[in-house]
C-alpha cells in the first residue's frame, strides 16, 4: 500500500480546507447579499412610494382646491340660471334660452333633466348628444342624488364624491358619458329650483384641471423618478379593487380606473392575480419575474385604500453593484487565503525538514549507529526534541561501550576459567582415582589386621574381655568401611563439582561471545 507523506497530506488538507472555507464564505456572501438587495430595494421602493404618494396628495389637494373654487362658481351659476328661467315646469323652457345662458355664462353646455317613468333623463340640452341621457346609465349614485334633489332634499355627498348644498350638488371632474367617441372631461352641477319639476345641469370643460394633474401631478413625478434612476423600468399607481371587479371601470361615476397613474408595463398574469389578492390582503409583495427576456424585480406596495404602487426594477442593473462588490470581496478573500497558503508552505516545509532529520536519525539509530546526531536549530520544540534525542544517543553510546568492554573482560575470564576448570577436572579425576585405590588398599589392610586379631582372640573363648575386644574390632571394621565410603563419595562429588564448573565457564564463554557478536552491530 502506497503511503501518503506528511507534506502531501498537509497540502491536500489545507487546500481542501481553503476550498470549503471559500465555498462557505461564498454561500454566506450570496445569502447576505440577497438579503441586502431585498432590504435595499424595499427601502428604495418605500422612498419612491412616499414620493409618489406625496405627489398624489399634493396634486389631489391642489386639484381639490381648484375644484372647490369651481364648485362654488358652478353653484352660483346654477342658482342664477334658475332665477333667470323663472318657470316651475320644464316644458316652458326653450332651446334658445339655454343657448343664450350658455353663451352668457361661457359654459360648455346646459342640460335640463326631468323624471321620466322610473328614470331621470335629459330632455333638453344645448348639445344634442346629451338629449335622452339617463342618470341611471351614469350610475346608481348619480340617479340617487338627482332623485333626492327632485324630492326637495339635499344629497349626502362624501368629500371625494363632490360638493353638495341645499337643492344642489356638484360632481368632481368626470368623463362625459355622452361623448364616447373621444374621452372628454367636464365639471357637472345639478340644481333643482324649489317648486320646479326639473334639474338644471350646467357643465364646463375641465381639461385645464385635467392637464394640470397630468403636467404637475404624479405622472410627471413618475417620469422624473424614472429619468433619475436608470434601473427603474416602470412606476404605476393601480387600483386593486378594479382589478378584482373590472365592472367598476365601466361606471362613469364614481370615476375609477385600473391604472390611475403610470403605464403598468411589463405586467403578467401573475401580477393581475396578485393585484386581486391585495384587495383582501393589502401587504407588501415582492416578485422576481422574467418578462421579454428581461429579469425584473417587481414590488407591490399598498399606499392608501385600494391603491397599490407598482414598481418594476431592472434586476440586473439593480444587483450589478452588489454582485461586483461581492465578486471583489470574494476574490480578495480567496487571494488572502491563497497568500496565507503560500506563506504557510515554507513554514511547514521547515517543520517537515526538521521532522525528516529526526526521522533519519531514528532510522540510523535503529540500524545500530550510536554516533548519529540531528542538527535542528529553529528555536522550537523540535530543537528541544533533537537535543534530547542527541543526549539519549550519547548516553546509549557510553552505556553500550561500557557493556562491550565488560563483555570482553567476561569473555577473557570465561576462557581462562574454562581452561583452569578443564585442568582441575583432569587433576581431580586422577586424585580421586588414586585416593580411592589407596583408601581401598588401606581398608583391605585394616580388614586383614582386624581378621588376624579376631582369629587370635577367638582362641580364648569365654573370656569376657576377649568378647569385648572382638566387639570393638567389629566396630572398627564398620568405621573403616564408613570412612572409606565417605572419602570415595567426597572425591566423586568434588569431581562432579569441577565438571559442572567447567560447563558453566564454557556456557559463560558462549554467552560472552554472543554478547560481543551483538555488540559488534553497533557503531560506536
Amino acid at each position: 500500500m502506497r503511503r501518503i507523506t506528511l507534506r502531501k497530506r498537509f497540502l491536500v488538507q489545507v487546500f481542501s480546507l481553503l476550498i470549503v472555507i471559500a465555498c462557505l464564505f461564498g454561500m454566506l456572501q450570496v445569502y447576505f447579499m440577497n438579503r441586502q438587495i431585498e432590504a435595499d430595494i424595499y427601502e428604495k421602493s418605500l422612498l419612491i412610494a412616499r414620493g409618489v404618494e406625496q405627489g398624489i396628495e399634493e396634486t389631489e389637494l391642489a386639484s381639490k382646491m381648484i375644484e372647490h373654487q369651481i364648485d362654488l362658481q358652478m353653484v352660483a351659476v346654477a342658482r342664477h340660471i334658475g332665477d333667470l328661467l323663472r318657470t316651475p315646469e320644464a316644458r316652458h323652457i326653450r332651446h334658445e334660452q339655454l343657448e343664450e345662458m350658455k353663451e352668457r355664462f361661457q359654459l360648455a353646455g346646459l342640460t335640463i333633466f326631468e323624471r321620466k317613468g322610473d328614470d331621470i333623463v335629459a330632455t333638453k340640452s344645448t348639445d344634442p348628444k346629451d338629449i335622452g341621457f339617463s342618470t341611471k346609465s351614469y350610475g346608481k349614485t348619480v340617479y340617487a342624488y338627482a332623485d333626492t334633489l327632485l324630492k326637495g332634499g339635499m344629497p349626502r355627498v362624501a368629500g371625494e364624491e363632490g360638493y353638495a348644498s341645499q337643492n344642489i350638488f356638484v360632481l368632481p371632474i368626470v368623463q362625459s358619458g355622452s361623448h364616447k367617441d373621444k374621452p372628454r372631461f367636464f365639471k357637472y352641477a345639478y340644481y333643482h329650483p324649489p317648486g320646479s319639476d326639473y334639474i338644471i345641469n350646467p357643465f364646463i370643460q375641465a381639461g385645464d384641471v385635467y392637464q394640470f394633474t397630468k403636467q404637475a401631478g404624479p405622472d410627471q413625478l413618475i417620469e422624473q423618478i424614472k429619468r433619475r434612476s436608470s434601473y427603474i423600468k416602470d412606476i404605476s399607481v393601480l387600483n386593486a379593487a378594479v382589478f378584482k371587479n373590472p365592472a367598476l371601470e365601466t361606471n362613469f361615476y364614481p370615476p375609477v380606473k385600473k391604472i390611475e397613474y403610470g403605464e403598468f408595463k411589463y405586467h403578467t398574469k401573475q401580477d393581475i392575480d396578485m393585484m386581486k389578492e391585495l384587495v383582501d390582503n393589502p401587504a407588501k409583495k415582492l416578485s422576481v419575474q422574467e418578462v421579454n427576456s428581461e429579469k425584473l424585480y417587481k414590488v407591490f406596495l399598498p399606499i392608501s385604500d385600494h391603491r397599490i404602487l407598482y414598481l418594476v426594477l431592472d434586476y440586473q442593473k439593480m444587483t450589478a453593484p452588489f454582485y461586483n462588490y461581492s465578486i471583489i470581496l470574494i476574490a480578495s478573500s480567496l487571494l488572502s487565503l491563497l497568500s496565507l497558503f503560500v506563506v504557510t508552505i515554507p513554514f511547514f516545509n521547515r517543520i517537515y525538514e526538521n521532522i525528516q532529520k529526526l526521522k533519519r536519525q531514528m532510522q540510523q539509530l535503529a540500524a545500530g549507529d550510536l554516533t548519529v546526531k540531528s542538527h535542528v536549530k529553529d528555536g522550537s520544540e523540535l530543537e528541544e526534541l533533537s537535543n534530547d534525542v542527541n543526549q539519549m544517543v550519547q548516553k546509549l553510546n557510553v552505556l553500550v561501550t561500557d557493556v562491550k568492554e565488560q563483555a570482553v573482560k567476561t569473555q577473557r575470564s570465561s576462557v581462562v576459567l574454562e581452561a583452569e576448570a578443564s585442568r582441575s577436572v583432569e587433576k581431580m579425576y586422577e586424585l580421586a582415582v588414586g585416593t580411592t585405590l589407596q583408601s581401598r588398599e588401606w581398608l583391605n589392610e585394616i580388614h586383614a589386621f582386624l581378621d588376624e586379631m579376631a582369629n587370635v582372640l577367638k582362641a580364648f573363648p569365654g573370656d569376657q574381655k576377649v568378647m569385648t575386644v572382638l566387639e570393638k574390632v567389629e566396630q572398627m571394621r564398620v568405621i573403616a568401611n564408613d570412612r572409606t565410603a565417605v572419602v570415595t563419595e567426597m572425591t566423586i562429588q568434588l569431581s562432579d563439582l569441577l565438571k559442572e564448573l567447567h560447563g558453566q565457564s564454557k556456557e559463560l564463554s558462549y554467552i560472552s561471545n554472543a554478547l560481543l557478536q551483538q555488540m559488534s552491530r553497533f557503531i560506536l
